[in-house]
């Protein structure tokens, strides 16, 4: 578990906010305040996203009338941030949060537990739009776009 602290440790140094699939999505509509956000955050350093965020990207793809391009253009964004896996700490983090949220009368989306997961176990701040929901979970830091 020690190594494991720090090897997260050294990711915080590297990276600095996890962008969240609003965020992304905006970028791959070229919505001007989002595209404008995600160059303000690479002028800063090395963004991170969840394994998560991409698979509602592709899954949002999939979807589509140009599903080859759109897998493509979600490719290249994801390609330029680091991809955080859903880990077994981060999995038991999300679980317990999920759980613990819905026996309150405040639940959230389950892939948005994941989420914010994998952004707690790494100590990231989630940009994103979606207070609402992410306001719910205890400690987890939230910029808005």
């Amino acid at each position: 578990m020690e190594e494991i602290d720090r090897e997260n440790s050294r990711q915080r140094r590297t990276l600095l906010k996890c962008l969240d699939t609003d965020l992304l999505v905006g970028v791959l509509r070229k919505q001007e305040k989002a595209t404008r956000k995600v160059e303000e955050l690479d002028r800063q350093g090395r963004q991170a996203t969840t394994a998560v965020n991409a698979f509602e990207l592709f899954y949002g793809a999939s979807k589509s009338r140009m599903v080859e391009e759109n897998v493509r253009e979600a490719s290249r964004l994801l390609s330029r941030l680091e991809v955080l896996p859903l880990s077994m700490s981060s999995a038991e983090r999300a679980g317990l949060l999920f759980g613990g949220l819905e026996l309150k009368g405040l639940p959230i989306e389950f892939r948005d537990s994941m989420i914010a997961g994998i952004a707690l176990e790494h100590r990231l701040t989630l940009v994103t739009r979606n207070r609402r929901d992410y306001g719910r979970v205890p400690r987890l830091t939230i910029e808005e776009w």
